[in-house]
């Protein structure tokens, strides 16, 4: 063979070896993208799949509650009757008894056999006022305006759905073990839309309360109408919580919901069109402290950083334990502001962690706000409580339908949250507005 021969060989051995580099190194890209579904900074640990969970092995203690621990037995139920259980004769010789020497008391708690539907026809009035010779209707506060279905079935089965997470046909089932009550699927669906419709009053008071809030925790998640992404908005207080569904995660959806006359401060995330809505923001410690323990488990040089930012924001909080006054708050902001400042123009060779830093500096305006406003907490972690009921419902759901089910939505899970968050009665409440 020669010299040309080999030289052909070895070129296209190159190019096969240098396609088949092309392809491999694509396939990692695609992998790593995938991974960062689901590992990131801002993945929770308990969702972190082939975690490490260490067990401390120092800890020789027995399992159960530790000494001193209070316990939290339920409290017994008082009676509402009382039954005598009392025998005869022996069971094993047949004697008669005499009277007991002892009576032991057992306290049991049990629900009443399903129940059947309760049928009334109401026979309503018409009348013609003998003044403007309009015509008048009687009204009763349990006959609804619309349908055959009373206020307490349209409470029940909304509750059903947006409570305790049942489809359509669940609820279909559970309505018909309970109470024998034969409902269709699309029956409960249009049930759902009447309790919507009560509430909107209260829905669109909510939504005036949250425009006119000093502190405002807003957060978003991914949630699917009909196949496509959409986003569910929370918008929360320490009394209210207001939710809306649109297909767009940009600043205009902020523009709609608080108007550009809104005032107040907002806790957040780093998302960008936040600070494109306003400058009055507060970012979360909790993500950022997050995404640099993330760092700092794959980069060295980013270890003293995160530990930095731990305990820069440990001891902002604990010296604002004491509510100091505004000049003391002040001098502890811009203490705050030259730390975290002498982090950021420290040179740092990782790309992942200059690209964090950029981060950082890009918000630097934004990190300490909690300092100067009492009320103001360090992250958005009351939004995304908020948001879990939804995730969970989304798991179960996978997709809303349309847009009529996306307004209920919206609609029922406002003014429940915000019921909850004021310790009222849901069903108790619903049942009130559909009355009304």
């Amino acid at each position: 063979m020669d010299e040309s021969e080999i030289i052909r060989q070895l070129r296209e051995q190159n190019e096969l070896l240098r396609l088949e580099n092309e392809m491999l190194k694509a396939r990692i890209r695609e992998l790593e993208a995938r991974l960062a579904k689901y590992e990131n900074a801002h993945t929770p640990p308990s969702l972190r799949r082939g975690r490490n969970l260490k067990k401390d092995k120092t800890n020789k203690g027995k399992p159960g509650q530790k000494v001193g621990h209070k316990g939290m037995t339920r409290p017994l139920a008082i009676p509402d009757r009382q039954v005598e259980v009392t025998a005869d004769r022996c069971p094993d010789c047949g004697a008669k008894l005499n009277l007991p020497f002892r009576f032991e008391s057992k306290v049991i708690e049990e629900i009443p056999e399903p129940q059947p539907v309760i049928v009334t026809e109401y026979k309503i009035a018409h009348y013609i006022c003998p003044c403007c010779r309009k015509e008048v209707v009687a009204r009763d506060a349990n006959c609804p305006h619309e349908g055959k279905f009373g206020n307490n079935v349209i409470a029940q089965a909304t509750l059903m759905r947006y409570e305790d997470r049942l489809p359509h046909r669940k609820i279909q089932d559970t309505l018909k073990r309970i109470h024998g009550l034969a409902l269709s699927p699309a029956t409960i669906f249009d049930l759902t839309r009447r309790a919507g419709e009560a509430v909107r009053p209260e829905y669109d008071a909510i939504l005036e309360r949250i425009r006119g809030a000093p502190i405002l925790y807003v957060d978003e998640t991914g949630i699917h109408v009909q196949g496509e992404k959409h986003w569910i908005w929370t918008f929360t207080t320490p009394s209210e919580t207001f939710f809306v569904i649109r297909k767009s995660r940009g600043t205009n959806v902020l523009i709609e919901v608080l108007t550009r006359r809104f005032k107040g401060i907002i806790v957040c995330d780093g998302w960008k069109p936040y600070a494109r809505f306003t400058k009055n923001l507060q970012r979360c410690w909790a993500h950022l402290l997050r995404e640099s323990k993330d760092l700092s488990e794959t980069f060295g040089e980013a270890v003293p950083l995160h530990e930095a930012l731990k305990g820069l924001y440990e001891s902002l909080t604990k010296s604002l334990e004491c509510e100091p006054p505004p000049e003391v708050r002040m001098n502890i902001w811009q203490s705050a502001r030259e730390v975290l400042q002498h982090w950021i123009d420290r040179e740092y060779l990782e790309v992942k962690v200059r690209k964090f830093i950029g981060k950082i500096s890009n918000g630097f305006d934004y990190w300490f706000t909690f300092i100067l406003n009492p009320g103001v907490e360090t992250t958005n972690n009351r939004a995304e409580r908020a948001l879990r009921p939804h995730v969970v419902l989304r798991k179960i759901l996978g997709t809303l339908r349309n847009r009529k089910g996306t307004a209920i939505h919206e609609l029922i899970m406002t003014v429940l949250a915000t019921w909850g968050q004021r310790g009222l009665d849901c069903l108790q409440m619903l049942t009130i507005r559909l009355a009304s």
